[in-house]
């Protein structure tokens, strides 16, 4: 697998980002590793498909996005949505810790997960607005030209999937996501092996994104970013899908004429896509 990111860049920086980015309670249980450890599971998150869940995971993910702002938004009050954030928090998280005048938007539809990203974000100092349809309805609600930041945290995979079970009569709104994972997987698989993944998932997916555009500012950024979960590999998830995501997608969006990939150093291009609306 190629690495996520450079680990000699972030081991120096671990306890003033664990200062940063946690909470008490979740530096607290940070102190209680050991320095080996936290070197280990450091270097696993880099350069492995992630297999468990740490406080490590966090403080990375919390980090790579803080950068991320750091680079693309400079100034306060900004709107960001995330687009299919399941009730993964790492970006409101940071957005509470370093803009915390910003305002956080998500479009999901999965109700448990949304049930438990409210509980995970509830004490954050963050004006935040789960908004409970399509991505592509998002203009509905939020309006035009209006979002500073729209972020795919780990999250085309999930669109996609999400895309192929709306096909196939698969429910992904009151279900729970991971009992319907192994479904999700099948479909990827006969998908794959008949060679029509792009046939059933392109057209949907950059018809999506050019909705979202819509409510993205002039000279505003998408962020996509990926990472694998062990766990969907052992499930059997196509590993040349799911370790390509990215390059896919890229392919993909060039045939958008409103927006260009900008590219930063320290973001591989293999795990990361900035595109900038023109």
């Amino acid at each position: 697998m190629l690495p996520l990111d450079k680990y000699t860049k972030w081991l120096p920086k671990i306890e003033e980002n664990a200062r940063l980015y946690l909470s008490e309670k979740e530096y607290q249980a940070f102190s209680l590793i050991s320095a080996e450890q936290k070197k280990g599971q450091l270097k696993a998150i880099l350069e492995k498909p992630i297999a468990n869940f740490t406080v490590i995971n966090e403080l990375y993910f919390r980090a790579k996005w803080a950068e991320v702002l750091q680079i693309i938004q400079s100034n306060d009050g900004f709107k960001l949505l995330e687009v299919a954030s399941g009730d993964a928090d790492m970006i409101p998280q940071v957005m509470a810790r370093i803009h915390p005048s910003s305002h956080y938007f998500t479009a999901n539809m999965n109700k448990i997960l949304n049930e438990s990203l409210l509980a995970k974000t509830k004490d954050l100092p963050l004006k935040i607005a789960i908004i409970e349809d399509d991505a592509s309805a998002i203009g509905d609600h939020i309006g035009q030209e209006v979002i500073d930041i729209i972020a795919f945290q780990h999250s085309i995979n999930d669109v996609i999937q999400a895309i192929l079970c709306e096909q196939e009569g698969v429910d992904t709104v009151y279900s729970d996501w991971m009992e319907t994972l192994p479904q999700m997987i099948e479909l990827l698989q006969k998908k794959i092996f008949n060679n029509t993944f792009e046939q059933h998932a392109k057209v949907p997916f950059l018809k999506l994104i050019n909705g979202l555009l819509k409510v993205l500012k002039k000279d505003g950024f998408m962020v996509m970013s990926h990472y694998m979960f062990q766990l969907d590999l052992d499930w059997g998830y196509p590993l040349e899908l799911f370790a390509n995501i990215i390059p896919i997608t890229r392919e993909w969006i060039k045939e958008l004429e409103n927006c260009q990939e900008v590219f930063f150093k320290d973001f591989h291009s293999h795990w990361w896509i900035f595109l900038q609306k023109r």
